[in-house]
């Protein structure tokens, strides 16, 4: 049986921790808001968006929690709850 990432990924039991379903949060504090976001380039389902400088803006029903913005974010901005 073969599955593709985007599947593995979205997959009900592949989401949060036992089960429970995380949420991609933006910690607005934590973000400068003076440059493009530089985690939005490496969604791979384009969840996150921004306008002009602003924190950026998930998209919660493309999200699928892979936590590669949470990583990537150099300000610690974004995390999964």
């Amino acid at each position: 049986m073969s599955h593709s990432l985007f599947e593995l990924f979205s997959r009900p039991e592949a989401k949060g921790n036992q089960g429970k379903d995380m949420k991609l949060i933006v910690k607005k504090a934590n973000c400068p808001q003076n440059h493009p976001c530089p985690s939005i380039r490496v969604c791979p389902v384009d969840a996150l968006s921004q306008r002009n400088f602003e924190a950026p803006v998930v998209d919660q029903e493309k999200c699928i929690q892979c936590g590669k913005c949470v990583r990537y974010c150099p300000m610690k901005a974004l995390v999964l709850q």
